[in-house]
């Protein structure tokens, strides 16, 4: 609790707070060595890869995007400039008993951790993310494993923030001891999706949630399956060849694909073409992007994800199979503003619905006359609790589906009129659009309704959807303001950024 009233005295300054500033330039990437079979029909091995800086003397363009980008950070080296967004200072917090000390000296970043007779100090070795949250890897004193450490700079939420904090996964955090042994080793997870390395890695792990699925690996490699060898890795963060594959055949002069050659291919797996072809075959682009956002998540009741990095699961279970990834988001910059890709996905949706196209009709199939609701709002409403805010989901579905209403669930008419019952929605739905939907639900606002849920996600997309709606939030403040009692740490950290953004 001393921990949250700390960073809770922190939020003001944090209300209007920008993103960091872009990060610098990255350093100079030493090409790749390795083993393997290499040659003009291959791009998956070790000896295939070249590294981003190779890449970038002949896609300037690109290179000077990914260089500012956030995918370029998801991982970085504490040694690397401007890597460590942290306050190691000396900062000392309190935590369940005990204390953590984050201080920075000549010999680097350290973590010290002290809780009665037990004393643990931790060499900080490297950076996982940059702008929502960062988290930190580093190695105890006298071992020889890198392990993710248990506390995280968190920039919204004001300061230094224990794991059950921010990772709902913990629930209530009683099973979380930030004093005892870390025994899971940071190669066998976080890199997988925050770091670049040879495919045939990816592969010989069968980690079946992107391109690998459609191949299989080598019986005989000598690839570990569970840890990633992170002496090959290209690069800590993700660069061209996370997406592209192994490009040295291709800066010889051969032809660059997303599909992967060298590798034995299951059924199903997608025949090579020309680049072209590929990056316009929205099967294989959602697939490269589903290498990394593919993350398991609670979901509601018609299947949408609750949390963040599922993303192309989501799109995948979407009707819309048409829609790529990069019709929406600008694949070589990640850090689009968010006004830039809404414009740009609400273009993906009129690509195929033409005749929504002109504002006219958009708002008389919305039945919104004063085009207050877009495509999204009613298609893909902010439902995903993201990094350090809640936001779109990428399951494009109805706001008709009757699973949500028998559940109970959030639904995107209501997300807006909060004031209004399903009853009245199930009203609109039948009136406007001719959906006949059975709701048991009375009369009482939705707001109020998912405000006062068992369910924890659900009161969190509730004061969300307040904060977003300042007419209404006056009244709901109340049953908001208990969140910051919630027996779950997450809920009250969460409370407080939901907070932090209501209107002044």
């Amino acid at each position: 609790m001393r921990l949250l009233l700390v960073a809770v005295a922190a939020l003001a300054a944090c209300e209007s707070s920008e993103a960091p500033a872009r990060p610098p330039p990255p350093a100079p990437v030493a090409p790749v060595r390795g083993t393997g079979p290499t040659g003009p029909d291959t791009n998956i091995f070790a000896t295939d890869y070249i590294g981003p800086n190779a890449c970038g003397e002949c896609h300037a363009a690109n290179f000077a995007k990914w260089a500012g980008s956030l995918h370029r950070v998801m991982n970085a080296l504490v040694t690397d400039p401007g890597a460590v967004i942290g306050d190691f200072s000396g900062v000392t917090i309190s935590y369940a008993g005990g204390t953590a000390t984050f201080s920075h000296d000549a010999t680097g970043y350290a973590l010290v951790l002290h809780k009665g007779a037990t004393t643990r100090r931790y060499v900080v070795t490297r950076t996982i993310g940059r702008r929502g949250l960062q988290e930190y890897v580093g190695r105890e004193a006298g071992t020889g494993d890198e392990v993710r450490l248990p506390f995280a700079w968190w920039p919204r939420a004001g300061g230094w923030f224990a794991q059950p904090s921010f990772d709902p996964w913990l629930g209530d955090g009683s099973h979380f001891d930030a004093y005892a042994p870390i025994t899971e080793a940071w190669a066998t997870r976080c890199p997988w999706c925050h770091s670049t390395y040879p495919f045939a890695q990816r592969i010989a792990r069968d980690l079946g949630n992107g391109l690998d699925q459609f191949y299989q690996g080598d019986p005989d490699a000598t690839s570990p399956r569970e840890r990633l060898d992170v002496a090959s890795q290209v690069t800590t963060g993700i660069s061209c060849e996370s997406c592209h594959l192994g490009a040295r055949a291709h800066a010889a002069g051969a032809p660059i694909h997303f599909v992967p050659r060298g590798a034995t291919p299951r059924s199903g797996a997608p025949v090579a073409s020309t680049f072209t072809a590929e990056s316009k075959d929205a099967a294989i682009v959602n697939t490269v992007c589903g290498q990394c956002h593919s993350g398991p998540s609670p979901r509601l009741a018609d299947g949408t994800a609750l949390r963040n990095s599922s993303e192309a699961l989501d799109l995948a279970a979407s009707p819309c199979t048409g829609v790529r990834c990069t019709d929406c988001h600008e694949p070589h910059g990640a850090n689009a503003r968010a006004a830039d890709t809404e414009t740009r996905a609400v273009a993906a949706c009129t690509r195929c619905h033409a005749a929504l196209a002109e504002p006219a009709a958009a708002r008389a199939h919305a039945g919104h006359p004063d085009g207050a609701a877009t495509c999204l709002d009613c298609h893909m409403p902010r439902l995903v609790l993201g990094i350090d805010r809640h936001v779109r989901t990428h399951r494009i579905a109805s706001p008709t589906d009757a699973r949500l209403y028998a559940a109970g669930a959030p639904n995107a008419c209501n997300l807006c009129h909060l004031d209004r019952s399903t009853r009245w929605t199930a009203d609109a739905l039948r009136e406007h659009w001719d959906v006949r939907l059975r709701v048991s639900a009375g009369d009482a606002p939705a707001g109020d309704t998912y405000l006062a849920s068992r369910e924890p996600a659900y009161r969190l997309i509730a004061a969300a959807a307040f904060v977003r709606r300042p007419d209404l939030l006056p009244a709901a403040l109340p049953a908001i303001t208990r969140g910051a009692d919630d027996p779950l740490l997450y809920v009250r950290a969460w409370t407080h950024m939901i907070l932090a953004d209501r209107p002044r």
